[in-house]
């Protein structure tokens, strides 16, 4: 989810807490999202591909790692005298626990999502999530600007902001219930949601291949795709390349990958992004390994 639905989500449950606890929630919240500014490390770097927009801070360690050093420099804020905030323990020992929970609340929104975030990174890169959401949800996005613009506009004031929750809350639950539908039918199958609210895309994997369809439900599984996972290369082989920093990259971004190896060169890449079917993320979908290069 983008941060500005992040920031209201944290105002709609933290608001009766206060203006200044409230505060240390949405900041809690909007840190993990900073990422995006560590996205040409892993550009220009293959072994830092998990500097990215949903990566390292997007772990529950990374969560609690952000909170605390965001807690220290309001912390510091307030020592310069940067910033006016009650001196009680307390209202310290709330704040802290709201910045975390503010932080929590952000990856615990965003696991609802595809691709996934990296939950328990350093310990493993894997991505895991809920699947109910195709990556950025384009409607809390628009409700969320709305909103913003109603209070700048002074159309309405931050009591709208239960309005808001309720849109939010009633959009997550009808998302849940769709997504309960298309997981009850394809129970042993990947069922990847897409912007559009009656459709999926539907992942059943063999031994060597992946068949791709689409679902909707008004008309069922349509336009069924067969890739093979791997074609003029064997999976021993390349099981070489695993650790290849560029070859992790491409998978830690991908929904699943193909190979084929042809005239000396291997071919990685994601089918469902490179044929257009998802968009999103939109960078590293395949690389080219040389096998002359490898070996040299």
């Amino acid at each position: 989810m983008d941060s500005l639905t992040h920031a209201f989500s944290v105002l709609f449950l933290a608001e009766p807490l206060g203006c200044q606890l409230a505060g240390f929630g949405i900041i809690g919240t909007v840190l993990p999202d900073m990422d995006i500014f560590l996205h040409p490390l892993s550009r220009r770097e293959p072994r830092m591909y998990i500097f990215s927009h949903g990566g390292i801070t997007h772990s529950i360690p990374g969560a609690f790692l952000l909170s605390i050093t965001g807690f220290l420099v309001i912390g510091l804020m307030q020592t310069a005298g940067f910033v006016s905030l009650p001196a009680g323990l307390e209202f310290w020992i709330l704040g802290l626990a709201v910045i975390t929970g503010g932080s929590l609340l952000h990856i615990g929104l965003d696991y609802l999502a595809y691709p996934g975030i990296p939950l328990f990174y350093p310990f493993s890169d894997r991505k895991y999530t809920l699947g109910v959401f195709p990556g950025p949800s384009l409607f809390l996005t628009g409700v969320s600007i709305i909103f913003l613009l109603f209070l700048i506009t002074g159309v309405s004031g931050m009591a709208g902001i239960s309005s808001w929750g309720l849109v939010f809350v009633a959009y997550i639950a009808l998302n849940l219930v769709k997504w309960g539908i298309a997981r009850y039918k394809f129970r042993n199958e990947k069922v990847i949601p897409t912007f559009h609210p009656l459709r999926w895309i539907q992942v059943r994997e063999k031994d060597d291949t992946y068949v791709v369809g689409r679902y909707s439900l008004t008309r069922g599984v349509y336009e069924r795709v067969e890739y093979k996972k791997a074609q003029g290369i064997r999976e021993e082989e390349l099981k070489t390349f695993a650790d290849d920093p560029e070859m992790r990259r491409i998978i830690y971004f991908s929904y699943f990958t193909v190979a084929e190896k042809d005239a000396g060169v291997i071919r990685i890449s994601d089918p469902l992004r490179i044929s257009g079917l998802i968009q999103y993320p939109p960078y590293f979908r395949e690389i080219s390994i040389k096998l002359s290069a490898m070996r040299d």
